[in-house]
């Protein structure tokens, strides 16, 4: 049996190199998915790593809100019930402060917070009524220690581990558990060519990721709520 048999996840941002190694654990793990996309591109590795006879695809708008409960009420009305949501969709942007203009500013933000907040907003009644569920985001290693050349990706992440641990507190009598992972560098492929220099052998790798969101989804992690949890390997 694997940790999550009977499971419902919503994955959202589960299409990318992290994403779909996360993706295809969670189904190894017993889940069924429901992942959210918006790069079409993206689908043909999705669709090879992960197995087909758990998984769905949605294209969702992640900042609409009314987008999100349709997706979240057709889950629902089709499983039953739903579980596990797993935060990874967000962005990543770089540059000093007085070269970040406005709307990278608010871009992160819509990314990171925006859709972080309002799929937790929709799951909610859900869990609650359920009580039961398991809430899952990412945040990153610079939303806790700061970095040069990085702070509107940093406070958008850091508005993330806030989320976490706020929310954490409100659902606290309701059975449902909030965490977040704090990764540092992620072993990708845009990653190796952003960074030629650097030893990707020090950083993440996208299973040791995966391995801890698992976990944090499982009813083993039922007494762990409004945890931030340092994933940083080498790096």
């Amino acid at each position: 049996m694997g940790t999550l048999d009977g499971k419902i996840a919503l994955i959202t941002g589960g299409t990318g190199a992290l994403g779909r190694v996360v993706s295809a654990a969670f189904v190894a793990a017993g889940a069924r998915i429901v992942v959210t996309y918006v790069a079409d591109h993206e689908l043909p590795g999705f669709e090879a790593a992960v197995s087909k006879e758990r998984r769905e695809i949605a294209q969702v708008e992640l900042t609409s809100r009314a987008a999100i409960d349709a997706l979240v009420a057709r889950i629902v009305a089709t499983h039953g019930h739903l579980d596990v949501l797993l935060n990874l969709a967000g962005g990543f942007g770089a540059g000093p402060i007085t070269e970040t203009n406005e709307h990278e500013l608010d871009r992160l933000f819509a990314m990171n917070v925006k859709t972080a907040f309002l799929c937790t907003q929709a799951v909610l009644p859900t869990m609650i009524r359920q009580r039961r569920g398991r809430i899952v985001n990412v945040t990153s290693r610079p939303a806790l220690i700061g970095g040069a050349g990085v702070s509107a990706y940093a406070i958008t992440k850091a508005g993330v581990a806030a989320l976490t641990r706020a929310a954490a507190d409100e659902v606290r009598e309701h059975g449902v558990t909030v965490n977040a992972i704090a990764p540092s560098t992620i072993d990708t492929p845009a990653n190796r060519a952003a960074m030629p220099k650097v030893d990707p052998a020090r950083w993440v790798k996208p299973e040791e990721i995966a391995a801890t969101l698992v976990f944090l989804a499982s009813d083993a992690a039922a007494a762990t709520s409004g945890a931030i949890i340092p994933v940083y390997a080498r790096a």
